[in-house]
């Protein structure tokens, strides 16, 4: 019993070292990064041929904002929607530790699960939007889960014990976000809209619980405070005059706090890496200017006008 003591601190004491050297990274997913190489190209592709999109209908399409005055600049937003925590592809027995006759084997098997999202917050549209249509800066609350369990097998020169473990976790967050959004029109009022942005989130709460050990797995968690950047596509549609209903799906592309160390925005809970995705339909309001719908009659040439009803100009 001393013996198998003595090695079972020795593991503890190398864990944190061979760690490193064996946390899964998203860069090596073939899949993964085909899926991102060609959501990259089929978004620079839109941005880059919009003319090819007005050609569809060969004839020009009303604006999806108005830029002749008939909405102020800015209006309002809420969404809600689902996080997804998205693990990685497909697990792979990997060796935590080795140390003389002692060793420890593992397969870490990491689940994503559904949690609740809620967003509102204001647009800013663009006087002339060549680049942007226009900016939105708002909070959320967010809600991330998932789950990991691991079968392994530790070994202690001729001795063998098979460790089996599960966990999850539960995140309840307030995100600041800011996003740069652009418009593709598809058709006369459905559009693509790509957004890329920024979201700061601050833990308000956690629920965590693992049956396994949690220093013999290097056991870690995102700290308190994370910033990352994301993506977002979506495809909306103009329902009203004064409403856009735009689905979308939001990821992380990069995470500066904590340091990214090549995950490409995926963070970490007990021994895995998660993909926090934002699954939402974003209820966009258009804000009409005061007394356009029913601008007062005018005196022109002599005869009482009324107003045109896209824009200021008298009836001829």
């Amino acid at each position: 019993m001393e013996k198998y003591a003595l090695a079972f601190r020795n593991a503890h004491a190398v864990v944190d070292t061979f760690g490193a050297r064996n946390t899964f990274n998203l860069r090596t997913c073939t899949d993964f990064r085909a899926m991102m190489r060609a959501l990259m190209t089929f978004s620079f592709l839109l941005a880059a041929f919009p003319g090819w999109t007005q050609g569809l209908m060969q004839r020009k399409r009303p604006d999806i904002v108005p830029l002749d005055g008939q909405v102020r600049r800015i209006g309002f937003y809420f969404a809600p929607g689902l996080t997804y925590t998205l693990p990685r592809f497909k697990d792979a027995e990997e060796q935590v530790f080795q140390r003389g006759d002692t060793s420890y084997t593992t397969t870490y098997d990491p689940n994503g699960r559904f949690g609740l999202y809620l967003e509102a917050g204001v647009s800013w549209y663009m006087r002339d939007p060549v680049i942007f249509d226009y900016l939105d800066m708002g909070i959320a609350y967010k809600n991330l889960r998932g789950a990991e369990n691991y079968a392994g097998r530790y070994m202690q020169a001729d001795s063998i014990a098979d460790l089996v473990a599960e966990g999850e976790f539960a995140e309840r967050l307030l995100t600041l976000h800011f996003n740069a959004n652009k418009f593709i029109q598809t058709w006369r009022y459905q559009f693509i809209q790509l957004s890329l942005g920024a979201n700061a989130d601050l833990r308000l709460g956690s629920d965590r619980s693992h049956t396994g050990d949690s220093v013999l797995n290097a056991h870690s968690f995102p700290p308190d405070l994370w910033g990352q950047v994301h993506f977002k596509l979506g495809y909306g549609l103009k329902v009203t005059g004064k409403l856009l209903i735009i689905p979308a799906i939001e990821t992380p592309v990069f995470s500066f706090l904590p340091e990214d160390d090549g995950r490409i925005g995926a963070l970490h809970w007990f021994s895995s890496d998660y993909r926090p995705l934002v699954l939402s339909v974003r209820f966009l309001f258009l804000r009409p200017r005061k007394g356009f719908d029913c601008p007062p009659p005018i005196k022109h040439h002599g005869q009482m006008k009324s107003y045109r009803q896209d824009g200021y100009e008298p009836q001829k």
